[in-house]
């Protein structure tokens, strides 16, 4: 039985609910597994098979980006930061969104738009504040770990479609709602964070470089002029070329985080240290995580793991309970 997701982690000390769920394995598994998926593979690559279900998620994405180009923007002079038209384009989205989840879905999975919608709806920026971060990149790639498992998506056979073409996709979409309505960086630490905006696709696009023919190493994409000709072969260079296009001044300075990831030596390093990384500063954050939903797809149940531990640790506090000497006292 679907059910709408909901918020469950309400506090700090709630942090660990979401690490020991179903869900944190879930989405942390498709994550590895999509980046093993697209190991050594150019995202110009033209044979890279796109099914029909994968083409019906991405002319989702055209279409609300379509949308940009309906909403004029409102007194720019008023506004440096966050464009109040933003909010008239979201309204739009949480209008059509019932529409949008029930097109692609087959006959027979329907009633599960009542849980994809939030998760479609938190997948661009929040309106209220009109920013856009990691996790409402999250929001996204949970909303597609929601259609593999209904299996609108496949798993393996649609990976590297999903990561090059699906996801691509959607990049390109939030970059021009970015740049379009002037978002602010959702909870941004500034130059200590990775990217204003987003940080899988430095994972994956870290991935696509292992092993790549052209010997880009770490440090190659401080050069600019090689980032522009290249940004087109893989998500990490593209990415890179996102923040040349849109920052100014030395690259050392507003993206200190990627300046010293440059001086790993291998792209193997790099995509280990981004998975630690993501996991540590988007994962278990919990200015991040407390805006994440569950439901019945992403479980915040407990995994048996940690049940299988704590049903462990319980016996021997109730053995060390009835042979301690105060027991017998």
């Amino acid at each position: 039985m679907y059910v709408a997701p909901q918020k469950e982690v309400k506090n700090v000390f709630e942090v660990s609910k979401f690490y020991r769920s179903k869900a944190y394995k879930n989405y942390t598994d498709m994550l590895h597994r999509i980046s093993d998926a697209v190991v050594g593979i150019t995202t110009d690559l033209p044979t890279i098979a796109v099914n029909p279900n994968v083409m019906a998620v991405m002319n989702l994405i055209a279409e609300v980006e379509g949308w940009t180009r309906e909403i004029p923007l409102e007194d720019m002079e008023k506004q440096r930061f966050g464009n109040k038209a933003f909010r008239k384009w979201h309204a739009k989205l949480t209008n059509a969104a019932q529409q949008l989840v029930q097109n692609i879905l087959p006959e027979d999975k329907k009633e599960a738009s009542v849980e994809l919608i939030p998760y479609l709806l938190d997948s661009f920026g929040n309106s209220t504040r009109i920013d856009y971060g990691s996790g409402h990149e999250a929001a996204f790639l949970m909303f597609l770990y929601c259609l593999f498992h209904l299996g609108v998506l496949k798993e393996k056979e649609d990976d590297v479609a999903v990561a090059l073409r699906l996801f691509q996709r959607y990049l390109k979409c939030v970059r021009v709602l970015q740049r379009t309505y002037r978002m602010e960086p959702a909870g941004s630490r500034g130059v200590n964070a990775l990217d204003d905006f987003q940080f899988v696709p430095f994972i994956w696009g870290s991935a696509q470089l292992i092993g790549n023919v052209e010997k880009f190493i770490p440090d190659s994409y401080l050069n600019a002029e090689l980032i522009e000709r290249n940004a087109m072969h893989n998500l990490f260079f593209e990415s890179i070329q996102f923040i040349n296009d849109t920052k100014i001044g030395p690259f050392y300075e507003h993206s200190n985080q990627l300046f010293n990831i440059s001086a790993v030596e291998r792209w193997e390093k790099v995509n280990s240290g981004l998975f630690k990384m993501y996991d540590a500063e988007v994962l278990k954050k919990f200015p991040v995580i407390q805006h994440f939903l569950f439901g019945s797809i992403l479980s915040i149940e407990i995994r048996e793991e940690f049940t299988k531990q704590a049903a462990a640790a319980a016996e021997v506090d109730e053995k060390n309970v009835v042979e301690s000497p105060e027991a017998h006292a």
